[in-house]
């Protein structure tokens, strides 16, 4: 009962403290190659992939706001920090990456944990996979006047308090 309890606690209070981290730390970086050159980084697509709800945005920048805002509210709905994670006490970083296609799905997704020991990293890695496997079909980015692929990625903070 008192295990159950502790585990509880240390689930809110990790997911507590990774919606504050995600909430400062959406943004896109380059960190991890993908296997394709045929895509068009987020921050240069003239207009971004976008999430239902977010078409009626009258600018890029609040295209991009609305993406991040409901980014954030998909990663919160479906964060679970891993059981074994929390038994074995381990924390970090997962940057992920991944490209919405021409189609709107999210494909060719890449994570890579940093700052957790070899024999942990596949743990935050899965869920972080498992996260943005469950995003949406989107309304795919344009570059050009084309549908283009769009390549965004994001990190995801797992840490306990």
């Amino acid at each position: 009962m008192i295990e159950n309890t502790i585990k509880i606690k240390l689930k809110s209070r990790a997911l507590l403290f990774f919606i504050f981290i995600i909430s400062l730390s959406i943004t896109s970086f380059e960190n991890i190659s993908l296997a394709s050159e045929d895509f068009i980084e987020f921050e240069v697509t003239e207009v971004v992939p976008l999430f239902k709800g977010c078409d009626n945005s009258n600018s890029r920048k609040e295209s991009v706001e609305c993406f991040n805002k409901k980014m954030m509210n998909h990663i919160k709905r479906n964060f679970n920090y891993p059981e074994e994670a929390l038994e074995k006490r381990i924390q970090g970083r997962v940057d992920v990456s991944f490209i919405i296609n021409q189609s709107g799905k999210v494909e060719n997704i890449k994570a890579n944990a940093s700052n957790v020991k070899d024999s942990d990293k596949k743990i935050l890695e899965r869920e972080a996979t498992r996260i943005v496997s469950l995003l949406p079909k989107f309304t795919p980015g344009m570059h050009k006047g084309k549908i283009v692929n769009v390549k965004y990625g994001l990190p995801i903070v797992f840490k306990m308090m």
